[in-house]
């Protein structure tokens, strides 16, 4: 496989079957699999194996190492292959930090460990991986090595400091099999915690007597310095993806997260005192990517990241210590895919801006600061309501005084400035800006108080100039450092915002899923066993369109007018064999056109579910794109392998006949006309973009595509703009912004993850929607003139399977709903409306809301187009009757204007009550007549209440 360079991407052991007829080894699910002649590509192969074989094949070390043996003897270039793997550079430096320190020095630094990614605190330790060596280095001024210690293992794959000393290390080799606790002052190797079933990571308890741990479908509590047997264990998550543990602070409660039998990810919250079954167990998805926890044990938060995603998913832990609950908070994300995350020491936090956490973040060419702040009405005074005392940087054990049995507790220290300026001051802090955040000093975090419910803004920024990893010296850059003592007379700067300078239209768009009475639901058999190439729902105004699973590729048609519940057996055409694709046509609602795995292509009306017309041409082979034009009527395209001869045809319905026919140097993948019907972009196998003119076949422009050679997709923005939707190397999902000469203008990465994304562009408002099959987020970015900037994503809480829009005049222009889709489910199809805020919805939105081309009435014939001549769609206002455009409203009155007519209103109010008040009085006096003096009963004065 590695000869033919290509790289497996998930070779595990359940990937491998043995065929019965020759006892050889076939391998299977190439779904991440990519085409690469990197020798760290290769490596990581190799290495995915062993760890396969170390979790689920316990004591099977001899038997990989034949497997190396015979790779090494029958691949010439095996030996930089096992080089790579053998130095460690798939896992380059792990950055871990002394959380006991007792200095202020913040240091960050990207990583490819496989725990976190990066780690930040005041004092940095570096611990290369490589060999059988842990170093521990002290970054405060000068870089020495202050300790080495001969590991048990090839490689490093955790490394932690006690919670309590910073001369106790515990580190987890490559192998899985043992977690050793070493004192460092000594390099000497104390305690060492084995078990079968082997390990995937462990983390101490905050009061650091006791240690947890888990492994391929087990959890263990320990107790290092009274055994060296697990004193509780559980059954953990039962999947071969690393799992892993974090201990929620000095509780008896532990939250781990892994993936199932299924490898669908999850999370789970256990009790020490009860390993049976865990508290609660919850199935988060089906993504590949490694779920990265982090916990803030003051606002008992916790982060949740996933290698290669691009959101941070947070969750609240309510009652810690009685009954513990997990709600799900908020989720924050940035423009670029994130490898691995931490959050920031306490101490560095801006607590006067009332910040609470801050996520450092990695990217592959920045490190991203996610801010959390809580917002107050003022911030000139320090709110000591989220900020209670808070863990200390003083070490309050030895490790010889935590060896003998002795325990003790971190000091607390407030976080007010105030109170902290008054204490002695500490050395210089190494700031991570190039701006330095004077305004911090030596502050320490924002904290929320247990069980209070606080509603938390999160800002993001990147800091560009400075936070840029170099990828030649694999360090981050320093810059000048600047005391505590003029802290308080420099004001903070701000972080930079992410994203354009300009401020966008559509900065704050949102999803409003329409009502459930309009919904469709209960849909039952659904295929999922169409190909990447293929939508799986094709909608207009009437009709919706879905692959229905069972033999004879069926397609079942849903009646748009008519939301509910859907009946269990709904209405097909038969097409005979496998669909491969199915497109509504634009001009026609009620007409249906197919393409089967017998390369036939078909026209259904679907008022009568009937096939009205058969084209094919026998040099025709596995068709792969089916395209109507965009303004003549009765014209399709079509894209073919034709036995290793790739065609484009352009057919004619209305003759029946293929009207142009051209060949391609490469198999395509999927093709776009442009806007005015003129030209075709098609992305092709060969990992190129290619620009034809329509008519000809005469190849106008060619240009590199995606570096991987996965499918990819290609949208117009307008004739002289295009974009493509692919994979970077390593299953990254991206987007390249490229002129119509295929020069490229921006490059965006969105995630990492297997699955082919569907892509549509709303050329109004130059706005990017993309999603994967299986994905639960809608990405959505502004085409802006030279680049794309990334806007708000649209989460869901289901697995969706495609979306499809409707046309713009369908969408409600006095709500400011700017596009409509309908999204599909495995079990039901939903309406979403995307709206943007507007400060005067009460007028028509004219700068947003632009005369757009009818795209249900065609623009010429068919004959016509063949003939030569180009022609465009009419533009029609969405404007509704009796209403007022923004552009021609009234000036907004003014602040002073707007106070008056408040205080106008109120006095004007008051005298109309008052009013009201007098008549009724009027009113009941004329009723009941004048009331006499000797008609009341006299009362004695003693009767009278006070």
């Amino acid at each position: 496989m590695h000869q033919l360079n290509i790289i497996h991407g998930d070779l595990t052991t359940s990937n491998l079957m043995i065929r019965d007829s020759n006892q050889s080894i076939v391998l299977i699910d190439f779904g991440l699999s990519f085409i690469s002649s990197l020798a760290e590509d290769k490596a990581v192969d190799l290495y995915v194996l062993e760890r396969a074989f170390l979790s689920t094949h316990p004591n099977t070390e001899t038997l990989f190492q034949s497997i190396l043996e015979y790779y090494a003897s029958h691949y010439q270039q095996s030996k930089v292959v096992l080089s790579k793997l053998e130095d460690g550079l798939i896992l380059t430096y792990l950055f871990l930090f002394l959380k006991d320190w007792y200095h202020d020095l913040i240091f960050t630094s990207s990583s490819s460990d496989l725990t976190q990614g990066i780690k930040v605190n005041h004092q940095w330790i570096s611990v290369p991986t490589n060999i059988l060596q842990v170093k521990l280095w002290d970054l405060n001024d000068v870089p020495q090595c202050t300790a080495t210690i001969q590991g048990t293992s090839r490689r490093i794959d955790k490394v932690q400091f006690h919670p309590l000393t910073d001369h106790i290390v515990t580190t987890l080799g490559n192998d899985g099999k043992k977690i050793c606790i070493w004192n460092t002052p000594k390099n000497e190797l104390v305690y060492t915690l084995n078990q079968s079933t082997g390990f995937h990571y462990f983390d101490w308890k905050s009061d650091g007597t006791l240690l947890s741990s888990c492994g391929k479908g087990s959890i263990q509590i320990w107790d290092p310095r009274t055994t060296t047997e697990a004193i509780q264990s559980g059954p953990g998550h039962e999947g071969m993806k690393g799992s892993k543990i974090i201990w929620l602070n000095d509780s008896n409660y532990l939250f781990t997260v892994g993936a199932n039998k299924l490898r669908n990810r999850q999370y789970a919250l256990w009790d020490q005192r009860q390993m049976k079954t865990p508290l609660t167990m919850k199935t988060l998805d089906n993504s590949t990517g490694t779920l990265i926890p982090s916990f803030d044990p003051d606002t008992h938060t916790i982060y949740l990241l996933s290698r290669g995603d691009s959101v941070i998913h947070s969750y609240q832990i309510s009652d810690l210590y009685s009954n513990p609950t997990i709600t799900q908070n908020m989720s924050c994300g940035s423009p670029l895919p994130l490898f691995g995350a931490t959050l920031l020491p306490k101490h560095s936090l801006d607590v006067m801006q009332a910040e609470v956490a801050r996520m450092m973040c990695v990217s592959d060419k920045a490190i991203i600061p996610i801010s959390y702040k809580v917002p107050r009405k003022s911030y000139l005074d320090f709110h000591g309501d989220l900020y209670p005392p808070t863990n200390g940087t003083v070490a309050p054990l030895t490790g010889e005084e935590w060896f003998s049995n002795k325990n003790a507790v971190v000091e607390k220290v407030s976080l007010d400035p105030s109170v902290r300026k008054n204490k002695k001051s500490e050395p210089e802090i190494s700031q991570v800006k190039k701006q330095a955040e004077l305004s911090n000093g030596d502050k320490k975090p924002a904290e929320v108080r247990s069980g209070e419910k606080k509603q938390v803004e999160v800002h993001s920024s990147v800091d560009r100039e400075v936070k840029e990893t170099r990828a030649d010296k694999g360090s981050p850059e320093s810059t000048p450092k600047a005391t505590p003592e003029s802290a308080p007379t420099i004001k903070k700067s701000p972080l930079p915002k992410i994203g354009s300078n300009h401020v966008s239209s559509y900065k704050y768009i949102s999803a409003k899923p329409y009502p459930p009475p309009t919904q469709y639901d209960d849909l039952r058999g659904l295929s999922f066993n169409q190909s990447s190439e293929c939508d799986l729902i094709q909608a207009n105004k009437d009709w919706m369109i879905v692959p229905i699973a069972g033999p004879g590729g069926r397609l079942g048609r849903i009646d748009a007018s008519k939301p509910g519940r859907l009946p269990p057996t709904l209405p097909s055409v038969s097409c005979g064999s496998e669909v491969i694709q199915f497109k509504l046509d634009p001009f026609r609602p009620s007409v249906l056109v197919t393409v089967c795995g017998d390369s036939k292509i078909k026209k259904w009306t679907l008022d009568d579910l009937e096939c009205e017309l058969t084209l094919e041409d026998k040099s025709m082979d596995k068709v792969r794109c089916l395209e109507f034009h965009p303004i003549a009527e009765d014209i399709i395209m079509t894209a073919s392998f034709d036995l290793g001869h790739p065609h484009i045809r352009i057919w004619n319905m209305n003759d029946k006949k293929v009207e142009m026919q051209f060949g391609l140097p490469s198999d395509v993948y999927h093709g776009a006309w442009n806007p005015s019907g003129n030209q075709i972009a098609v992305s092709c196998k060969d990992r190129k973009i290619r620009v034809l003119d329509a008519r000809t076949g005469t190849i106008l422009a060619e240009g590199k595509a995606h570096d991987s050679i996965r499918l990819s997709r290609v949208v117009w923005v307008n004739d002289e703009q295009l974009v493509s939707v692919g994979f970077g190397l390593g299953s990254t999902r991206e987007i390249l912004f490229l002129k119509s000469d295929v020069t490229r203008l921006h490059k965006v990465s969105i995630d990492v993850s297997p699955s082919v994304m569907s892509v549509y562009c709303d050329r109004d408002c130059r706005i990017l929607y993309t999603a994967g099959r299986g994905d639960t987020t809608i990405h959505t970015f502004e085409i802006e003139q030279d680049k794309i900037t990334a806007l708000p994503r649209i989460e869901t809480s289901s697995l969706q399977q495609g979306f499809s829009f409707f046309p713009k005049r369908y969408c409600n222009v006095m709500d400011v709903e700017i596009d409509k889709l309908v999204r599909l489910t495995p079990t039901h199809i939903e309406t979403i409306g995307i709206r943007v805020p507007r400060a005067r919805p009460e007028y028509f939105q004219d700068d947003i809301f632009v005369p757009t081309p009818n795209i249900e009435k065609p623009g010429q014939s068919a004959s016509d187009w063949i003939a030569g001549n180009d022609a465009s769609l009419e533009l029609i206002s969405l404007q509704p009757k009796e209403t007022t455009p923004l552009s021609e409203a009234p000036p907004p009155p003014t602040p002073a204007k707007t106070k008056f007519e408040m205080g106008k209103k109120e006095v004007s109010d008051e005298q109309r009550r008052q009013e009201l008040m007098d008549r009724m009085f009027h009113t009941a006096k004329e009723v009941t007549g004048e009331v006499k003096s000797n008609d009341i009963p006299e009362v004695a004065e003693d009767e009278w209440d006070d």
